[in-house]
């Protein structure tokens, strides 16, 4: 007589450690993206720890939906990782990937940035190391712009964006209203951004600019706004919490990412897009990957970013439906979480 067949089982989900030196209440795209995995994770049902090296802000205690170590030394970051099979890193540190080698955890880096400063000419780096260090372990990359610069073939997955915060509004937007979002360094091209606009308010006085963000150039993009007789028409709204973001968002007709320098890729495009705005990027990383036809590509230069705008105010767009609606579906928080269970089980299978 046969034996009946055993019920199918699922394997138990993996219990790992998610390493981001940078967290919350540090500001940041690898912030960002850190507490988005981890909650994603847990949320699939995941067990997570996530461990950081940023202390906690006096009278801050958010409430996490799994237990978050604040790590300040290598003995308390090895315990932690000792609690766990597998530690996946937000970013490469070197000091502690190798610490995670030595205690002979499974290791899986995700990579937010080239590992380079920009501008930077020498052979011989930090960064170097970092990427011939990369082919020892899995890997994966926000975009094929950052896949480049690693050896080997990375696995790619995008970014993604907070769905449940950032949707078009009906309200109506003023035609020449165009707004930043960032940090407030010379990265971001802010200077640039400022340039183009003061040429754009010579055709369009009715124009509006709106920079959102904080950073160590504050008061230098304050005093060139005044210097380029614009200061009238640019409001500097400061770091805002991200449902401020939002709803900030929802009531400009144009989000402006004049980065300069490298943009590994580029989640305030998404957002930008989610909240119904035009979308203006610089060919700088991986920001065409982030808008992927659905937003402006630009040169970061002056001239060509302020016939960008000229054309917005004029009424062109390249925002495209249901396309595009089908290109957020594919970048929203739970999507882009599943796809990261589903390359690390990969992993682990191999």
């Amino acid at each position: 007589m046969s034996q009946p067949e055993p019920p199918d089982i699922a394997p138990p989900l993996p219990d790992l450690l998610i390493f981001s030196a940078p967290f919350h209440p540090s500001v940041g795209g690898m912030e960002r993206f850190a507490e988005d995995l981890a909650l994603g994770l847990t949320e699939l049902g995941y067990r997570i720890e996530l461990a950081t090296r940023t202390p906690a802000a006096a009278g801050d205690a958010p409430a996490f939906p799994y237990p978050v170590t604040r790590v300040s030394g290598v003995a308390e970051l090895a315990r932690a990782m000792l609690r766990h099979p597998l530690v996946v890193f937000v970013g490469l540190t070197f000091y502690d990937v190798l610490l995670a080698s030595v205690l002979r955890r499974r290791i899986v880096l995700t990579h937010h940035g080239p590992y380079s400063h920009y501008g930077e000419t020498r052979r011989f780096t930090a960064g170097n190391v970092k990427r011939w260090m990369t082919r020892f372990y899995d890997n994966i990359c926000v975009s094929r712009y950052l896949a480049g610069w690693l050896p080997g073939q990375p696995l790619v997955i995008h970014n993604g964006y907070r769905d449940d915060l950032f949707r078009a509004a009906a309200a109506p937007r003023p035609p020449g209203s165009f707004a930043f979002v960032g940090r407030l360094v010379t990265e971001k091209g802010v200077d640039l951004l400022l340039r183009s606009f003061a040429k754009l308010r010579a055709m369009r006085p009715d124009a509006r600019l709106t920079v959102i963000g904080d950073g160590p150039q504050y008061t230098l993009l304050v005093a060139l706004a005044a210097t380029l007789g614009c200061a009238e028409a640019v409001m500097f709204a400061g770091a805002q919490p991200p449902p401020v973001v939002a709803a900030m968002l929802a009531q400009h007709a144009c989000l402006v990412v004049p980065s300069i320098g490298y943009e590994p890729f580029g989640i305030v495009a998404l957002e930008g897009l989610a909240a119904g705005c035009e979308v203006v990027v610089t060919r700088r990383g991986g920001l065409p990957e982030a808008v992927d036809g659905f937003g402006w590509v630009v040169e970061p230069d002056e001239d060509p970013l302020c016939e960008t705008m000229l054309a917005i105010c004029a009424g062109e767009s390249r925002r495209s439906e249901p396309a595009l609606r089908l290109f957020l579906a594919d970048h929203q928080r739970k999507t882009v979480v599943r796809r990261y269970a589903e390359a690390i089980a990969g992993f682990l299978r191999h």
